[in-house]
């Protein structure tokens, strides 16, 4: 693999025969992409980067033979068996590659989808492991990332249930032992996720999770010293979707993804009625235990009924914080745990990026820049669709009454929205939209 990376890497001509292949070809794969693709050479010490390059290279791999074929370029073509082999590490590399790019999201809740990626993940090296058409050096090679994995990540029992863990455990090179326990309260308060665990937990953890969420919320309500009786008489939810439109080729592509990366669990609401529950008829201290367990198998009676499924039809995530803006009147001190925990991000991704944009603003050819200024072109562009919504309505704020009919012409000199991301048509192509490719 890295063979032919490199050579299309040092040779000029090489590359630009590849890329005109692209452009001149009947394949339906090269034929329906913007812009023909480069090889991409991976780094050692960086896992995701061999993943890409791998998925890369078996996506040009009908280019790269043709033009081996035709004697176009010198470089050494892989057997089939070599190239039978790269398949199968990809697949066996592509789950913790899709979660790794699920946690790190920016516009929606991660830290609740841990427990999942790391029992989907356990459960695909073992899937690859107990596959009979498995080469044996991609067994071998998946084995040594299982053990690695576990070594991480142990599991409660051997058929790699995530185990739970009530307290801070610290391990080698001074890192987190398990999985955080807040990430568990983050799932358990997710009504996407609360329904998943029981599959995904011994019945002794789950148990014990349930118990200190229990206990959190009493913590909470002897901190508020609610009077009165603050739960009402539940109604059915009806599901937050974040897309209504009609599915576009990305979103079909995304399907497959989230379909390959949940695997096995039931993510899609239930067509079953809500049952009435009983209001708790007092919330004395004596009663806090009772009054908490209560709501909570309330609340978890609704979401193991689907009242907040995973994903939307168009295979988009739903948004628990909605559900729960909607619903926590039903399930107060449910709530307040949700709005604590379900804001923790699963990764430091997001705010690691926001450093990276910063630094594309503070180059060398613009040091000099104000700081007001830099903070200022950063707020717009974390906030760009926030402030096209709702630019007249802030702007008015600041503008004399006299200007306010021409706010609506300011908008249209807002930057655009870029979906492709910071650098638009100019993004450096380092296979980040790849999990999009189909061939």
């Amino acid at each position: 693999m890295r063979a032919i990376n490199g050579f299309f890497e040092s040779s000029t001509q090489g590359m630009a025969k590849l890329l005109q292949f692209q452009r001149d070809s009947n394949y339906k794969i090269y034929k329906d992409q913007p812009l023909p693709k480069k090889t991409l050479q991976d780094v050692e010490t960086r896992w995701w980067s061999t993943f890409r390059s791998l998925r890369r290279l078996r996506f040009l791999k009908k280019a790269i033979r043709a033009l081996i074929a035709s004697e176009e370029v010198s470089c050494k073509d892989l057997t089939d068996d070599e190239w039978k082999i790269l398949h199968q590490v990809e697949i066996t590399l592509e789950p913790m590659a899709e979660f790794q790019r699920i946690l790190e999201g920016e516009s929606y809740v991660t830290g609740s989808l841990v427990p999942v990626a790391v029992y989907q993940i356990r459960k695909s090296y073992q899937q690859v492991i107990e596959c009979a058409d498995t080469e044996a050096t991609v067994v071998d090679l998946t084995k040594l990332l299982l053990d690695d994995f576990d070594k991480r990540y142990v599991p409660a029992d051997a058929s790699g249930k995530v185990k739970y863990y009530q307290t801070d455990e610290i391990g080698a090179g001074n890192r987190y032992v398990g999985i955080h326990q807040f990430f568990f309260i983050a799932a358990l308060v997710d009504p996407r996720i609360a329904p998943l665990l029981r599959t995904m937990m011994t019945d002794n953890d789950y148990t014990e999770l349930k118990d200190d969420v229990a206990e959190l919320m009493i913590a909470k309500m002897k901190a508020s010293k609610p009077n009165g009786n603050n739960h009402a008489t539940e109604t059915p939810a009806t599901p937050t979707s974040a897309a209504t439109s009609t599915p576009t080729t990305s979103q079909a592509k995304r399907a497959r993804k989230m379909g390959a990366m949940f695997r096995g669990l039931d993510t899609r609401a239930q067509n079953v009625a809500n049952v009435a529950r009983d209001d708790a008829d007092d919330n004395s201290d004596e009663d806090l235990r009772r009054i908490c367990k209560e709501e909570l198998e309330r609340y978890l009676l609704n979401a193991n009924k689907g009242c907040c499924p995973l994903e939307t039809e168009n295979n988009t995530f739903n948004d628990p914080m909605i559900w729960w803006k909607a619903n926590e009147g039903k399930y107060a001190y449910v709530a307040v745990l949700a709005k604590k925990y379900l804001a923790i991000p699963a990764t430091s991704a997001p705010s690691e990026r926001i450093w990276s944009r910063a630094s594309r603003i503070l180059s060398l050819r613009r040091a000099r820049l104000n700081d007001d200024i830099v903070s200022r072109i950063m707020y717009t562009k974390e906030n760009l669709r926030f402030l096209h919504k709702h630019y007249v309505t802030l702007a008015k704020k600041e503008a004399d009454d006299s200007l306010h009919k021409m706010l609506e012409l300011d908008v249209k000199y807002l930057p655009p929205i870029d979906d492709e991301g910071w650098e638009g048509k100019g993004e450096v192509d380092a296979g980040q939209h790849d999990h999009l490719l189909v061939f």
